[in-house]
């Protein structure tokens, strides 16, 4: 793959999320100043209108109470400040499902709300170049993928005019500083030159950040160059 700019790569990265069903747009989408916006404002990172019907769809059974107990909990409000606790706990919400009391036909019912269905029948998969978030400071990362609402993976990309992978992983690492919201339900970051092509979690260092080995979860793609962030936008 032959890339000029940040730009093309992420015009690519859009076009192969699309083709395996991820609704894909540009940040402006999203934005708090939109008619009948997803965020109230841009410190929010959820999109609260595709979480809330998530939440519905995946927990019929909820009173329209025990959605916003839930949706308080995983609220960007409740963000006390230390990102890698706050990240943990989110996780175990999303892994664990969110406890949740609540009176149905009379009974009192404790339940766990789940927030993914992992057969992924249910989940809303989108992806969003370009999207504004306000923090410490103003940032825009390249891209970020979302599932039911929650920002799962932050994207990184450097193009061909000079920057390499660290630059990308030296941008994510301001992200997480100035924009920590963002991060609070993410998975891992992505990080590409669009010849490399490297995943990593939360603590990370570069040196842990990895390359994506398999798509179909058996065979491994041999580390070619130009083949790396192809294998980890379908594989992951």
């Amino acid at each position: 793959m032959a890339w000029t700019s940040e730009s093309d790569l992420e015009t690519w990265m859009l076009a192969r999320l699309d083709g395996l069903g991820y609704a894909c747009g540009h940040g402006a989408d999203i934005s708090p100043e939109m008619r009948d916006p997803e965020r109230r404002n841009f410190h929010d990172a959820i999109l609260r209108k595709v979480f809330a019907a998530s939440v519905r769809r995946l927990n019929p059974d909820l009173p329209d109470g025990a959605v916003n107990e839930v949706m308080a909990q995983v609220s960007d409000e409740v963000f006390a400040g230390d990102l890698i606790s706050e990240n943990r706990r989110l996780h175990g919400l999303m892994v664990r499902g969110v406890p949740v009391t609540y009176h149905l036909r009379g009974e009192e019912r404790h339940d766990r709300a789940r927030l993914i269905d992992w057969s992924d029948e249910a989940n809303t998969w989108q992806a969003f170049n370009q999207v504004d978030m306000v923090g410490r400071s103003a940032r825009i990362p390249d891209l970020v993928v979302y599932l039911n609402g929650l920002p799962l993976v932050v994207v990184e990309l450097k193009g061909v005019e000079g920057a390499d992978i660290e630059a990308a992983f030296n941008q994510i690492e301001t992200y997480k500083g100035d924009i920590p919201n963002l991060f609070r339900t993410t998975v891992f970051s992505v990080i590409s030159d669009g010849l490399n092509a490297r995943y990593g979690t939360l603590s990370a260092g570069l040196d842990r950040f990895m390359r994506w080995r398999t798509i179909d979860g058996e065979t491994i793609v041999p580390e070619t160059k130009g083949l790396a962030l192809e294998t980890l936008t379908k594989g992951y």
